[in-house]
């Protein structure tokens, strides 16, 4: 067994991890946060109910590690899960790590390092997409570490230049969940609660170093045959919440929420689901509707803008160079 022992002498961070149907991914997943050279941590694997053998290699994997705490509870979801691992959390940081990706070792290192010396309370890292083919691509870089303020952050988030709302890639000073939980029941969890995060943070720091390595398997939830709305939802709250609250940026707000409207239509072609006509008109008049917001972003490149008057011109075309391009990039 490994005896690491918690040291309350410096932070101490606690690595959620739920738990449901990744029998094949497990081990290895943990096995790598076993391994961070930043050693004083706490791993809370969730077993959200999991009808295979995951909740017994959980606690299994106990056994080997005394830093590792098993939460076994009925299913509730992604969400649920992450929720019950805050609940029991003792870390003065949080990280997440979805069971079926792995971590670099030194992941926790470097972003703990990092949000102390920027003074910032939360921090991300790029991040290596890794396909079961054994393809990995890494998520563009910016060529140095960045600290954000909280408007060029949401921009970040929302273009996904850098990185994007997924809670995994990022570390979090404990107090931001004193009163935040991710949605139970929803798709795009991270979304719904990133942006509040975010403003709770005002600055974020990152690291351009890939330390996070995101599993693109075929049967996610990304990419069934459920369409994720909730993706639109989350962007129509989050424009919401701007508008409210910090009336200067609209402009990402309304754009966001317009890239949202699309990126659900493009879930119907990705997974092959016929888009009903309604729904059609209804992404085109979300997208038209916010059209000056588009028009005045700044930060969006010419072919995303392309790609909105694509949409609202000619859908038949949209969806050739759509497949074309994603046939061409393999994703």
């Amino acid at each position: 067994m490994n005896n690491d022992k918690i040291n309350r002498d410096t932070p101490l961070i606690s690595v959620i991890v739920p738990i449901y149907k990744v029998e094949k991914y497990l081990e290895k997943c943990v096995r790598s946060i076993i391994s961070q050279t930043y050693k004083n941590i706490e791993i809370i694997l969730v077993d959200d109910g999991s009808p295979d053998n995951c909740g017994k290699l959980a606690d299994n994997l106990a056994k080997t590690d005394s830093r590792i705490k098993v939460v076994h509870k009925v299913n509730g979801g992604l969400s649920s899960a992450r929720n019950a691992g805050i609940d029991v959390a003792q870390g003065d940081y949080i990280g997440f790590v979805d069971s079926d990706d792995t971590i670099e070792p030194f992941m926790y290192e470097k972003l703990l390092s990092l949000l102390q010396k920027e003074n910032t309370k939360l921090s991300v890292c790029a991040v290596n997409y890794v396909y079961e083919d054994g393809k990995v691509l890494r998520k563009k870089g910016l060529g140095k570490n960045v600290t954000f303020d909280f408007c060029q952050a949401i921009i970040e988030m929302n273009s996904h230049r850098y990185f994007d709302m997924g809670a995994w890639s990022k570390l979090y000073h404990r107090s931001f969940f004193e009163d935040i939980r991710f949605p139970v029941g929803k798709l795009s969890e991270d979304y719904y609660i990133m942006y509040k995060i975010f403003d709770k943070a005002q600055r974020i720091s990152y690291l351009d170093i890939p330390c996070y390595n995101y599993l693109q398997r075929k049967n996610s939830i990304t990419r069934s045959d459920k369409i994720n709305h909730d993706h639109e939802y989350a962007a129509y709250e989050q424009m919401c919440y701007l508008d409210e609250k910090y009336p200067g940026m609209k402009v990402i707000g309304h754009t966001a929420y317009a890239s949202a409207a699309l990126t659900v239509y493009d879930f119907y072609l990705k997974n092959n689901v016929k888009c009903s006509k309604e729904k059609m008109i209804h992404f085109q008049e979300i997208v038209r509707e916010n059209r000056k917001y588009i028009e005045k972003a700044d930060y969006l490149t010419k072919s995303k803008k392309v790609q909105f008057i694509l949409f609202l011109k000619s859908p038949t075309l949209y969806n050739v160079v759509f497949k074309a391009y994603r046939k061409a990039k393999r994703i």
